[in-house]
């Protein structure tokens, strides 16, 4: 009895040792000033109506801007010695339609987001024109079958049919089975076949035309000025591509000689081509204009280390509002927002105690990311620190709900891409979750083949496609994904705060290592 008892007295003493340790440890001591009623208190600002969803460019992004600015500057966070202080200023070039009509003959006049419809980085600027029209079978230029064989087209209008032909047992064309060739599956490249033999416009038949009239989405969708970073040439080369229904081809082309092509080529596995009895009188309006928005850098310099930089990095923009309808965008990204600041206050409270990083920290808000990861984009070509010297991209983008998956098991975050370029990253991640928090890592959405493309749609990608690796901390989807329900009455404040420090952790170690992770993996 008295070995047991002095035992237990021994592991006791032991353990309340190793308890005081981690209590002690600098690491977790700032990691726990990261506090749910913190986090909650950022975003009942940045993820109210006031900011009118934080468009880019618009009234709201600025005011969002200017909040988190702020807050690094009250917390201590210096800025990167750039010439607009906190703000990585850039240039954008919106795309808009303008006066856009078809007519028949002068006769019938046929509707954008009704008779027809395309998208703005395929279609340029045509003031009012009138060209012949040519139905040409599928539109396809293949070695198998070829609608272009014997034609010229160059300045002409294309009427092409959707997919490609089959024979009459079923049995594509250009396969010669069951399976669909790339003139089905990949929907570009009729317009850049078009564009490559001269032509001035195809107008490719939708067969789902009246159900996409019916989606209000969509239409607003195709209707919806664009945003993307100044090209040298705005307008796109080559061929204009509209999509049109079957009902304006019938009326073009005369739905008896139309039903009688495609019978023929059916049967026979020939193109067959005609032209319309009437030309089309057409105008396409493209409008551009510049909108200015701006990625918010937070600065913490290293010591020893301070040549190597880690990137901590959240998108502040979402999609602003339509009519009285205000997106305000909690969740997405608003959380990952708020969870970049306490993660710039945690770190500057560290620094001003004595516990600075060896390696110096660059956090930052990205701008455009809904409109195409542009404000991620315009960084990684133009980086305030070299990408060679950029150690690792931390991506914080959606993690303050719970999934349906996750509805009875709360305790989670997915991770994605943290092996993909670099094994160390992922380790340290690894043990960064079962050593300080007891959050379940879910790996289902990491993979480069994963279908809902998680990997490609977030600020990390234009770190990860320069070689730095990235890890991108996500909760997933919900019905109130780019919804205006998308509220902060629904973030779950205890898990943000839980996953907000995770990431901490994994940049605490990143930042205070004695040498850099190495980049071992090689992408396919």
């Amino acid at each position: 009895m008295i070995k047991n008892a002095l035992w237990v007295l021994l592991v006791s003493t032991s353990l309340l040792a190793v308890a005081q340790d981690r209590k002690m440890d600098p690491r977790i001591i700032y990691a726990n000033t990261i506090m749910p009623s913190d986090l909650k208190e950022h975003l009942e600002v940045l993820a109210s109506d006031a900011y009118e969803g934080r468009e880019t460019g618009q009234k709201g992004q600025k005011m969002a801007a200017k909040y988190i600015a702020g807050a690094f500057k009250s917390f201590g966070v210096g800025h990167a010695g750039i010439p607009d202080g906190y703000f990585q200023s850039f240039e954008l070039t919106e795309n808009s339609w303008g006066n856009t009509w078809i007519t028949s003959g002068n006769e019938e006049l046929y509707s954008f987001g009704k008779d027809f419809y395309g998208f703005l980085d395929y279609n340029k600027t045509m003031d009012t024109t009138t060209r012949e029209v040519v139905f040409l079978g599928y539109g396809i230029d293949d070695p198998k079958y070829s609608d272009y064989s014997g034609m010229e087209v160059t300045g002409k209008i294309l009427v092409v049919l959707g997919g490609e032909p089959k024979d009459k047992n079923g049995n594509y064309r250009i396969s010669g089975d069951e399976t669909p060739s790339d003139w089905s599956t990949k929907w570009r490249i009729k317009g850049a076949t078009a564009s490559e033999k001269g032509a001035a416009c195809i107008m490719i038949v939708d067969s789902k035309m009246e159900a996409r009239v019916e989606d209000g989405y969509f239409m607003d969708y195709v209707r919806h000025a664009t945003l993307d970073l100044p090209a040298e040439n705005p307008e796109p080369d080559g061929a204009n591509v509209l999509y049109i229904a079957p009902a304006m081809a019938a009326a073009l082309l005369g739905q008896p000689q139309l039903d009688k092509a495609v019978s023929k080529i059916t049967k026979k596995g020939k193109p067959v081509h005609f032209t319309a009895a009437k030309p089309l009188t057409f105008m396409i309006q493209r409008i551009t204009s510049p909108v200015y928005t701006e990625n918010v850098l937070g600065y913490i310099p290293g010591t020893d280390l301070k040549d190597e930089v880690i990137v901590v990095t959240a998108h502040y923009d979402h999609i602003g509002k339509e009519g009285d309808e205000v997106f305000n965008g909690a969740d997405d990204d608003g959380s990952g927002t708020v969870a970049l600041l306490e993660i710039a206050q945690a770190m500057s409270i560290a620094k001003m105690e004595g516990h600075g990083p060896r390696r110096s920290i660059l956090i930052m808000g990205f701008s455009g990311e809904e409109k195409g990861l542009l404000g991620s984009e315009y960084y990684s070509e133009n980086p305030v620190f070299p990408l060679e010297n950029t150690v690792a991209n931390l991506n914080i983008d959606m993690v303050g709900r719970i999934d349906e998956d996750h509805i009875n098991d709360s305790n989670y975050v997915y991770i994605i891409g943290s092996n993909f370029l670099s094994t160390e990253l992922h380790e340290i991640n690894e043990y960064n979750a079962k050593t300080y928090t007891d959050l379940t890592l879910d790996y289902r959405f990491n993979s480069t083949d994963d279908p809902n493309r998680f990997y490609y749609r977030s600020d990390h990608y234009n770190f990860a496609k320069h070689n730095v690796p990235v890890i991108f901390f996500f909760n997933g989807t919900h019905d109130d994904y780019h919804e205006a329900s998308d509220e902060v009455d629904k973030i779950d404040y205890e898990i943000l705060a839980k996953r907000t420090r995770l990431v901490f952790y994994d940049l605490w170690t990143l930042a205070n290592m004695d040498n850099r992770i190495q980049v071992d993996v090689v992408q396919e």
